[in-house]
């Protein structure tokens, strides 16, 4: 068998026994099961997790599908911009998945306390038009996240992203506006472990009709060695260790929660394998909260400029506008 579609389908097996899992907790999340320990309830796989999924984060775990008019691409192959012509779109669509794996809580304030959590997202990239493959990622986590105050989220996950070019990419002949071979970065990984902090600083004006504000903060790292996960791997740049992101979103509801709201959310991040170069996601749109700050369906729009969101070209950049449709899940 062919070793990349083996992982493709292994990745794909993985999102479903996840998703069914998450399905068998539905009536726990309405009704929620707790084992009592002293002061302390312990929760057993829910969806209603402590720490959040940023809005703006182009690689954060949700479910999302993107139809994105490219206004700048130095990668994608096939396209017509070197001969009067314009870019190639692309149709991104990222099953993506989230569930607590147990949570303490103090018996008298469920909102706070730790947790372990776990997520995965698998991006597959595709050419708008004819939707041939450009590439397809799998990216997982584990965390350890808290929230000692309402106003605070604390978390420490490690992070593990693999990605394969696309079918037709590995034969044929490099049409771009860069003379560039796509295998040579063919099947890189990267392991890296990730501190953040999420707060919601007018969460102190004690309205929660005015607690709207979110500002959050990463700073990710590679260590080389093992752990219960396997070996930590960095290929292929061995001393490009470092990795910061950040961000802040605005989360305006109306009246009616049942009619949802506004939103805009701005995400800068920058790696130290890029030399720093700065890339930057803006998205704004309507949402729906399934519960106040926590599942969120939101529809609209999203500017990206930055270093190519497939993994395989992460030395490439890439500038689009995109619709949306995103849910956490």
């Amino acid at each position: 068998m062919n070793p990349i579609n083996y992982i493709r389908k292994t990745e794909i097996l993985l999102m479903i026994l996840f998703s069914t899992i998450l399905q068998a907790q539905n009536n726990h999340d309405r009704e929620p099961y707790r084992i009592p320990i002293r002061d302390w309830n312990l929760r057993l796989v829910g969806t209603d997790l402590f720490y959040p999924t940023y809005l703006a984060d182009p690689l954060g775990i949700r479910f999302e599908v993107s139809s994105q008019k490219m206004l700048y691409s130095d990668f994608d192959i096939e396209d017509e911009i070197n001969s009067g012509g314009d870019y190639r779109g692309k149709l991104v669509i990222t099953p993506g998945v989230r569930f607590s794996l147990f949570k303490f809580s103090p018996a008298g304030n469920p909102k706070l306390g730790v947790e372990a959590d776990l997520g995965m997202i698998i991006p597959v990239m595709m050419r708008f038009g004819n939707h041939d493959l450009i590439g397809t990622d799998g990216i997982y986590y584990f965390a350890i996240a808290g929230r000692p105050a309402e106003w605070v989220s604390l978390r420490f996950s490690k992070h593990h992203i693999c990605t394969h070019v696309g079918d037709e990419l590995p034969t044929g002949k490099v049409i771009s506006p860069v003379d560039y071979d796509v295998n040579t970065t063919q099947l890189p990984v990267r392991d890296a472990f990730i501190l953040s902090a999420a707060v919601r600083p007018l969460w102190f004006l004690k309205n929660p009709q005015w607690d709207i504000l979110a500002v959050y903060g990463d700073f990710g790292f590679f260590l080389p060695g093992v752990d219960f996960m396997g070996t930590r791997q960095n290929k292929p740049h061995r001393s490009a260790y470092l990795n910061l992101q950040g961000g802040t979103e605005l989360e305006y509801y109306f009246g009616n929660r049942h009619l949802g709201g506004i939103f805009g959310a701005l995400n800068v991040s920058a790696y130290q394998l890029n030399a720093w170069s700065p890339n930057l996601s803006f998205k704004a749109g309507y949402i729906i909260p399934q519960d106040r700050f926590k599942k969120r369906l939101n529809i609209g729009f999203n500017y990206y400029n930055g270093r190519s969101l497939s993994n395989n070209f992460y030395n490439r950049k890439e500038k689009f506008i995109a619709f949306f449709v995103a849910a956490d899940i």
